[in-house]
């Protein structure tokens, strides 16, 4: 690679050893006074020839001795690893896993490499990489990587220097796809770690120990934000793990990701929130708008079903509870509960309309009954029986108080006190009032009573004033004589309940749902950011 060395190669290499020389010969017989000459300046004026010059010093420290396969110390090499994170592609939850670009460096001592007995002049020898495959690495690698590649752009980006005491500094610039722990029991406010292992893959401890740098060993050169992750927080520990070869140094790094969930308020708790609120609306609209108020749940139910159908899709298939779970579960529950509340109150109020129905049927067919049983005593006894008999109460129709009972017109208006007759009415719905309500029944039965002689006159203006008298206590022309039979659940009545039953529960499930996971996603940021120094021990690389 390097070729022969050239006449002004060879010319430069002896002047420098002439120059040694002859410095050495006067350090030992000049006075103390003796001004020395600036070895800089002499470094300075030799610069042109640096190229050169590592000509030299790479041929000189890779001779044909130097054996890149073996160790450089019998003692082992300690490694010093630096991670630098670069940028964060993306974040997966489907395949559980992150990818980024890092700087990955990794610092050892090879005593063989070492050049500062050939010449002071060269600080550090800066080389390209394709001379990393002729010295000897540790062969550091991510050991729980998914996928691990070198950037190439144009060329490899391998860094690879070397200093005068043999010290190699070697930076790779890498895209890793690492391992996500991902647990979506806080999601959407939850916080994901990813770890990175290092670890020499062909050395055990023995051979190759492990260590971080002593001064911030991992960090983020830029602000690595996703669209919907934050790197939150960084630790580095060192452990060490146990093989059937042997042991072997681990450096583990944690990335912590914490979810920025303002998307997910935005797009699924705000539409959620409208979709419950839309179903309490049913409750102030009238309990006979059936269609209406099934059309709002029903409508609410499908929104709710749609948006977190679009959630589920992109997120894996796992068997515990989400938080986003427990909301959509809960904002269902409501919409379904409001849906049995319509039912309920429909049931209600169609169970009381037939215990009414029932009850006007039972009081037509006693009104039946009393009409043909009076008309049988008309046939059977004459009209003075008939009048005697309902002066001295002892018509078998019961006569029960009812208010206020008004005669017609013609026979008040008879100046003769003689009628024809009162006749037997089918009560209909405009007759009846509240305050007329009494209850039981009364019979209005049929009956004529012929014009007497003169002598009866006061027998029949005795039976008109009798009849007053009756209806005084209430025998009344009404035909809803039984009152209607009240009971406080009605559907009103729970319309009315849920009215402020279901806002003020949803109310308080909001409160325990935000305090509860809001203080669980902090609890898991502090954790995130308690950077766990490991120990470590000081180490000096000669």
């Amino acid at each position: 690679m390097f070729g022969n060395a050239t006449d002004t190669s060879v010319d430069s290499d002896v002047r420098v050893k002439l120059f040694s020389l002859i410095w050495s010969v006067v350090n030992l017989t000049a006075p103390a006074a003796l001004d020395y000459p600036d070895y800089d300046m002499f470094c300075e004026d030799a610069e042109p020839e640096n190229e050169t010059l590592s000509h030299l010093v790479l041929r000189t420290i890779l001779n044909e001795s130097y054996n890149k396969n073996i160790i450089p110390s019998r003692g082992g090499v300690n490694v010093v690893l630096e991670f630098v994170i670069q940028t964060i592609a993306e974040i997966s939850e489907i395949t559980g896993s992150f990818t980024s670009d890092v700087l990955f460096s990794q610092i050892w001592h090879d005593p063989r490499l070492k050049f500062h007995h050939i010449t002071n002049c060269l600080q550090n020898l800066t080389l390209n990489h394709a001379m990393i495959d002729r010295i000897w690495t540790p062969n550091v690698c991510f050991v729980n990587s998914k996928y691990t590649s070198l950037h190439s752009s144009p060329t490899p980006n391998i860094f690879l220097m070397v200093y005068p005491n043999g010290t190699v500094w070697v930076n790779y610039r890498l895209r890793v796809q690492g391992p996500c722990d991902m647990d979506l029991s806080l999601f959407p406010m939850d916080v994901q770690e990813c770890e990175l292992v290092m670890e020499s893959y062909a050395y055990n401890a023995g051979k190759v120990g492990l260590n971080w740098r002593d001064w911030n060993p991992v960090f983020s050169i830029s602000k690595a934000k996703l669209a919907d992750f934050s790197l939150y927080g960084l630790r580095w520990t060192k452990n060490e793990f146990n093989y059937a070869a042997g042991q072997w140094d681990q450096l583990t790094v944690t990335l912590s990701f914490s979810r920025s969930y303002g998307f997910y308020i935005l797009q699924m708790y705000l539409p959620t929130y409208a979709s419950v609120f839309i179903s309490f609306i049913g409750f102030w609209l009238d309990s006979k708008a059936l269609p209406a108020r099934i059309t709002l749940v029903t409508s609410s139910l499908m929104a709710l079903t749609f948006q977190y159908g679009n959630v589920a899709r992109a997120l894996p298939k796992v068997s515990y509870v989400k938080a986003i779970d427990v909301w959509m579960f809960a904002c269902v529950g409501f919409n379904f509960i409001s849906l049995v509340e319509v039912a309920l109150v429909c049931y209600i109020d169609r169970r009381i309309m037939r215990k009414e129905k029932a009850r006007r049927e039972k009081r037509k067919r006693e009104h039946m009954e009393c009409a043909r049983r009076n008309t049988l005593k008309k046939k059977s006894t004459a009209a003075t029986e008939e009048s005697e008999e309902l002066l001295s109460g002892g018509h078998d129709c019961r006569l029960i108080d009812y208010g206020s009972l008004l005669l017609p017109p013609a026979a008040n208006n008879n100046r003769h006190h003689s009628f024809d007759a009162i006749e037997y009415d089918e009560p209909t719905h405009s007759d009846w009032t509240p305050s007329r309500l009494t209850t039981s029944s009364t019979c209005l039965f049929n009956f004529r009573k012929k014009a007497k002689s003169k002598k009866n006159g006061g027998q029949a203006s005795h039976l008109l004033d009798s009849l007053r008298t009756l209806t005084a206590f209430g025998v009344g022309l009404s035909g809803h004589d039984e009152p209607e039979v009240r009971t406080r659940w009605t559907g009103e009545f729970i319309d009315h309940i849920c009215q402020k039953l279901f806002p003020g529960l949803f109310a308080l499930f909001n409160l325990v749902y935000w305090v509860y996971y809001t203080s669980l996603n902090f609890q898991a940021k502090m954790r995130a950011t308690n950077i766990d120094y490991m120990p470590y021990t000081p180490h000096t690389i000669i």
